[in-house]
């Protein structure tokens, strides 16, 4: 398991260098405005594909029947038909979407973007079979290839034109490219429209925990966006989504090795839940060790990575940032405990997990917004991860998979490192202390003053 963690580390860190390359160049190039706009069409987008998600790459990898040709043709056939429906649906809602959000540019823009659930759904099944397999190195130089082509597809448009339309056609073209890439994955497969009434049920009966689980996660991972979207100005938007961009590289990175990785092993293991917990143990402590130390230097130092990356206009991302890094860390040990209630067959515990992350932002984001603005709001997103942790780790103990002690203790580290790595380079001045990467802290300090 390590040597392919470790693949998959070097493969996606060079997928997140590119990408970082063209998140800066596109906001050197393209206004903050329309990168806010550009969230608004994400989330809706994101939004659509998992609101009816079937889940067909985790029932192909879950199912021992999963790698037989009448199963993946059945998953193809369901998912293209899901695919063009979505398009219709997202054609439809155009005009409606575009007044609710008070953004006339919808209404032209999401019937082209609606093009990108027809391709996803024409995608062959390929990854999830590569996934199963647990090929993790090949699905991710594929993966790299696409992502070349596509980042030279948006910054030659953004060249071009440095309107909205860049991001709206480089997104397109990337859809189109990933189509293309997935049947060149396993030289040899093809699919056939075909539907096993046996396995359609099967499909349908595992994947209705992924719909809820999928819609629950959309809200609680978009609710922001969404929300934010209707308070704040589309260049406020568009700094916020530069410094969420940042964020989602590492949250990325732990859904992607824990799905192309741990996810499959542990479901492949067919043991119990006592001996799923001893054989992760150690690799678990080492693999959060590694991350609480890391992230934590990448946390003390943030500020001036946006400062170093981007030009005047997001500088504001730089106190933003922090404050989300704090969340990656909570969301990224639910992402890994999430793999494994996947992989033991219980995938309610992280639907349930999502849920109460998502309660919790309903209700305590608007209030905190109004009250105390937009910075302690970001601050409550990261509290949001720590609602939808400890709501995991309670049904997780239940089956002897919780791994409260240590990650309590990784956690101390993670604080810890920050505090080190900063208060070390204010030291020999390369920055200010830990008030300065969290400003909110003298607000506190203040408030605290005059009582």
């Amino acid at each position: 398991m390590a040597a392919r963690i470790g693949w998959t580390s070097v493969v996606f860190g060079a997928n997140q260098v590119l990408r970082l390359l063209n998140n800066v160049l596109l906001a050197r190039l393209l206004a903050p405005s329309l990168f806010g706009l550009m969230t608004i069409v994400n989330a809706i987008r994101v939004g659509v594909e998992l609101l009816s998600d079937l889940g067909i790459n985790q029932n192909i990898v879950s199912s021992p029947q999963g790698h037989t040709r009448d199963f993946y043709d059945t998953a193809w056939t369901l998912q293209v038909l899901r695919g063009v429906l979505l398009g219709t649906i997202a054609f439809a809602l155009s005009q409606p979407l575009a007044a609710f959000f008070r953004q006339p540019e919808l209404a032209v823009i999401l019937p082209v973007a609606s093009l990108m659930f027809v391709f996803s759904g024409l995608m062959s099944t390929s990854g999830g079979l590569l996934q199963k397999q647990i090929n993790v190195v090949r699905a991710g130089l594929f993966e790299l290839c696409g992502l070349t082509l596509t980042i030279i597809a948006q910054v030659s448009l953004a060249i071009v034109t440095p309107t909205i339309w860049a991001l709206v056609l480089g997104s397109v073209v990337g859809s189109a490219i990933s189509l293309i890439a997935s049947y060149l994955l396993i030289p040899g497969i093809r699919h056939r429209f075909f539907i096993d009434k046996a396995i359609a049920g099967q499909i349908i009966s595992f994947g209705k925990w992924i719909f809820l689980s999928s819609i629950i996660y959309f809200l609680a991972m978009n609710f922001d966006r969404l929300y934010f979207a209707r308070q704040i100005t589309l260049t406020e938007l568009g700094i916020f989504s530069i410094a969420r961009a940042l964020t989602d590289m590492f949250n990325q990175f732990a859904v992607r090795a824990s799905n192309m990785v741990l996810f499959p092993t542990v479901a492949a293991w067919q043991i119990s839940e006592v001996e799923v917990r001893s054989r992760v143990l150690r690799g678990r402590r080492l693999l959060f060790l590694a991350a609480a130390l890391g992230l934590g230097a990448v946390v003390s130092v943030s500020d001036l990575i946006i400062q170093l990356l981007y030009d005047d206009r997001y500088l504001q991302a730089g106190a933003i940032l922090p404050l989300l890094l704090i969340g990656v860390w909570f969301s990224i040990l639910c992402t890994i405990n999430d793999s494994i209630m996947l992989g033991t067959k219980r995938p309610a515990y992280p639907a349930l997990s999502s849920g109460a992350k998502l309660l919790f932002y309903v209700v305590a984001l608007p209030l905190t917004f109004h009250l105390y603005g937009f910075m302690m709001a970001v601050l409550v997103l990261s509290l949001g991860e720590v609602v939808r942790y400890i709501a995991l780790w309670t049904f997780s103990r239940r089956q002897h998979l919780g791994f409260g002690r240590d990650d309590l203790v990784l956690s101390l580290i993670f604080f810890g490192s920050i505090l080190a790595f900063r208060e070390l380079l204010a030291l020999v001045g390369l920055t200010g202390g830990i008030t300065t990467l969290f400003p909110l802290l003298n607000d506190l300090q203040a408030s605290i003053a005059g009582l």
